[in-house]
C-alpha cells in the first residue's frame, strides 16, 4: 500500500476532500462523545481526519505512506503517525475508537487489520467506509473499461467474510447500510463522478484513484479514448443520459459498524 501512494499520492489532494456527509455518517457511527480519541487506519493525507477533529473528536491519524503523510492536514485536535493497519504501534485499550475510510481493500492482511483495529480500542467501535465487491454493478465506466471491477474484487474482501470475521473471530457485532453515491460529492473516489463522466478523462482525477494505476495502460487508454468519442458525439447521453436525472446512484458502497 505504502508503495502505491508513494506514486499516485503527489496530487492526491488536489481532487480528494472529505465529503461531510460521509464524515457526519462516520461520526454517527462511532457513537462518541465529543472528545473521545479515534484512531483513522490508512488516513492518506488526512481529509477524513481533519473532518472528524472539526467535527470534536481527538484523532490520532495513522498511514503508511510519506508522500501522502507529507502532505497531512493539520488541526490543533490532529496527531500523526506513519505505521501500517496490521501493526499498530499503540497499546491495548488506547483509543475510544477507530475509523477506515476506502483503505481495508489495500491492506496486505485485513483480517490483521480489523484485529489491530479492536484490540487498540477496547473492542470497537469501529466504522468503516469500504465497498460491497460482489454488488451487482451497473456502473457505465465498466462498459469502457472492464477490468476495472476486477481489480479491487481480486484484493478486497466480501462483506460476508467481514461479517463472520467479525461475529465468529473477533466476537463483536457487525452493522452494514449501503452508501448510495450523491451526485454531487466532493471526494472524488473510483465510482464518484457516475454523473460527471468528462472528469474520468482528465488525469488529475483519475491520479486520485488507486484502480486507474493497477490497470493495462493500453487497455485503459483505450476506453478513455472511446468515452471522449462518444461524449463528444452525444452516444453517451443516448445512452445513459438517463444517470443525469437522479440524485444518488447505488455503487456497492457500504458503511459497516464493528462492536
Amino acid at each position: 500500500m505504502s508503495a502505491r501512494y508513494d506514486q499516485i499520492g503527489k496530487t492526491y489532494t488536489s481532487t480528494r476532500a472529505a465529503d461531510p456527509r460521509i464524515a457526519q455518517r462516520i461520526l454517527e457511527l462511532l457513537d462518541l462523545p465529543v472528545g473521545s480519541t479515534v484512531l483513522d487506519v490508512g488516513a492518506g493525507t488526512g481529509n477524513y481526519s481533519q473532518a472528524l477533529a472539526e467535527l470534536g473528536l481527538q484523532v490520532h491519524a495513522i498511514e503508511p505512506s510519506l508522500v501522502m503523510r507529507e502532505q497531512a492536514k493539520s488541526h490543533p485536535r490532529l496527531h500523526w503517525y506513519g505505521g501500517s493497519a496490521e501493526d499498530l504501534p499503540f497499546p491495548d485499550r488506547h483509543f475510544d475508537g477507530v475509523m477506515m475510510t476506502l483503505c481495508v481493500h489495500h491492506f496486505s492482511d485485513w483480517q490483521m487489520g480489523l484485529r489491530e483495529a479492536m484490540r487498540v480500542s477496547q473492542n470497537g467501535p469501529l466504522a468503516i467506509l469500504g465497498f460491497d465487491i460482489e454488488f451487482k454493478y451497473n456502473f457505465w465506466l465498466y462498459d469502457y473499461i472492464p477490468e476495472f471491477i476486477q481489480v479491487d474484487q481480486i484484493l478486497g474482501p466480501k462483506i460476508g467474510e467481514i461479517k463472520q470475521f467479525a461475529e465468529q473471530e473477533l466476537k463483536v457485532s457487525f452493522h452494514k447500510e449501503a452508501f448510495p453515491l450523491p451526485k454531487d460529492l466532493i471526494d472524488h473516489f473510483a465510482c464518484a463522478d457516475w454523473a460527471r463522466p468528462h472528469n474520468y478523462l482528465e488525469k488529475r482525477y483519475r491520479d486520485g484513484i488507486s484502480t486507474f494505476h493497477k490497470l493495462d495502460q493500453q487497455s485503459m487508454q483505450k476506453g478513455l479514448d472511446q468515452l471522449q468519442a462518444d461524449l463528444e458525439d452525444g452516444t453517451w447521453d443516448q445512452k445513459y443520459g438517463e444517470l443525469l436525472e437522479r440524485e444518488e446512484f447505488d455503487q456497492g458502497y457500504v458503511f459497516m459498524r464493528l462492536g
